[in-house]
């Protein structure tokens, strides 16, 4: 006959008969058999307490013993740990229903610009959407359009359908346009990935409601203000339109819909576009040629120093690189000229001699150091841009850098990415400040900055410096540029101004 032990279990009883106590411990008789270990047992040992000599064993309730003999039918882990375990389990799990509530309390009062969560920031509507016309004109042009429709969809809560992107540059000539999709140019996962809870955007076959859309019409002339224009949208939100699933915006091009969106929201749908993975892999191309040329400056530098290496082991550094857009074209110096007299400034247009007089001036990177040239077609056959640099400034365009036939094979929109990607992610850009690219750039730099938490460029060595050659700094040379993060709205950037700062 197996012989018995008798056990004595600390088991927390809940609160009963109204008491105000709130639980009472109380001691359960619990029998063990050697050689069968009963259920009751197997739960008494998660709380086992050590025998007190000398004082009677005795049942605490009736009811307890009750519910005890019930747990006999419950197959329960025989470990000590196992057990252990599952009340931490039970425990967490207690936990988080008492810590709900005033978690999601705290969540709703962050700002929508922090990383959401899947389960608890739902986002904007995936069941209707915002569909606007073909998007038109320049690269950056295009972006800012995208964006603004962007923001739209988000005011009235929806998604943007997918848009078209175009490929070709005409101005006048639409029906010329060679639409391309969005996706062709940039990861449509990535972007929604990267702006949940904030925008979003939808394929066409999410679409369930295949009947005649909503045509939200666009105004225009200088009656349709941006009050006007405003109110449209607001009442578009809670109106009749918002029982459609689609709403069609037709009339102006997105990039010339009154503006109603300050530069962080911009900031974030740019911050939000990855390029195509097959556009990706060319700009990584284009920038490692770049550091081979840097590379091979250093060798030569250090060979006609007749030395092996460089005794402060600059050798061993990363390999940087200063992009400049250079906008000397014929066309381009016509306008701005033109625009000079037009708005009677001064610090719009720039020759080359006075760009190369003004980069020579940045102090930020150890020379050598390789100047890349972001510039038009129409000047790769001009090797003046090339020259008359200062010493330990090696300048090279795509000829020079043997990148052509990379850009060759790429649609005019392709072409400018890769060029916006290699200047954005330059260790020292210089631009114009009337240029939509360069603003462009140093927005997507300033956004960058803010993230590593530096909001000002005024000192030395901050990384990432961005600087306007046309705009005369302090020290005589190019102006550091930062975008101001608190303009409420895109005006500046998209037609340009020569009041910009280092902050």
């Amino acid at each position: 006959m197996a012989t018995q032990r008798r056990r004595r279990c600390s088991l927390l009883l809940g609160a009963g008969g109204g008491g105000n106590d709130g639980g009472r411990w109380g001691v359960a008789e619990v029998d063990k058999v050697d050689g069968e270990r009963m259920g009751v047992c197997r739960v008494a040992w998660c709380l086992r307490l050590p025998r007190r000599p000398g004082r009677n064993q005795r049942t605490v309730s009736m009811n307890l013993l009750l519910d005890l003999k019930h747990l006999k039918l419950i197959s329960l882990p025989t470990r000590p740990v196992i057990c252990k375990c599952l009340l931490v389990v039970i425990g967490l799990i207690v936990l988080r229903a008492i810590v709900s509530p005033f978690l999601a309390i705290n969540l709703s009062e962050k700002s929508f610009y922090e990383p959401p969560t899947l389960d608890l920031f739902p986002g904007v509507r995936k069941d209707k959407f915002v569909e606007v016309p073909q998007i038109i004109w320049g690269l950056n042009n295009q972006k800012i359009a995208f964006a603004r429709a962007c923001l739209t969809a988000k005011f009235l809560n929806r998604s943007l359908l997918m848009p078209s992107l175009s490929a070709s540059l005409f101005y006048k000539e639409v029906d010329l346009l060679q639409p391309i999709p969005f996706d062709k140019v940039f990861d449509f996962n990535k972007f929604n990935a990267r702006c949940h809870g904030f925008a979003r955007l939808a394929w066409y076959s999410e679409v369930s409601n295949h009947t005649e859309p909503y045509k939200l019409q666009k105004g225009s002339g200088r009656r349709w203000t941006v009050e006007r224009d405003l109110d449209q949208l607001q009442e578009s939100k809670t109106g009749e339109a918002d029982n459609y699933q689609v709403i069609h915006v037709t009339g102006k091009h997105p990039f010339l819909w009154p503006d109603h969106w300050p530069v962080k929201d911009y900031a974030k749908v740019f911050d939000c576009l990855a390029l195509a993975p097959e556009i990706e892999t060319e700009v990584v191309k284009v920038i490692s040629k770049i550091k081979d040329a840097g590379e091979k400056a250093r060798h030569e530098a250090a060979i006609s120093h007749n030395k092996k290496r460089i005794d402060d082991g600059s050798l061993n550094l990363p390999v940087q690189y200063i992009a400049v857009h250079m906008r000397i074209e014929k066309d381009w110096m016509i306008h701005c000229k033109k625009w000079e007299k037009r708005s009677n400034l001064k610090e719009i247009c720039s020759s080359k001699g006075e760009i190369i007089h003004k980069v020579s001036q940045i102090t930020d990177l150890r020379r050598p150091v390789v100047v890349y040239l972001a510039v038009a077609d129409s000047l790769l056959e001009d090797d003046s841009v090339t020259s008359g640099w200062r010493v330990g400034m090696i300048a090279y365009e795509k000829k020079k850098l043997g990148v052509t036939d990379i850009y060759k094979r790429q649609p005019y929109l392709i072409k400018s990415a890769i060029d916006f990607e290699v200047c954005a992610r330059a260790d020292v850009f210089v631009g114009n400040s009337f240029s939509t690219f360069s603003n462009l750039v140093v927005l997507s730099r300033t956004e960058r900055m803010y993230k590593l938490g530096v909001e000002s460029s005024c000192g030395e060595d901050v990384g990432l410096s961005s600087y306007a050659y046309n705009v005369i700094g302090d020290d005589g040379g190019p102006q550091r540029w930062m975008t101001d993060m608190l303009d409420t709205s895109l005006q500046r950037i998209s037609y340009g101004t020569n009041n910009i700062s280092c902050h």
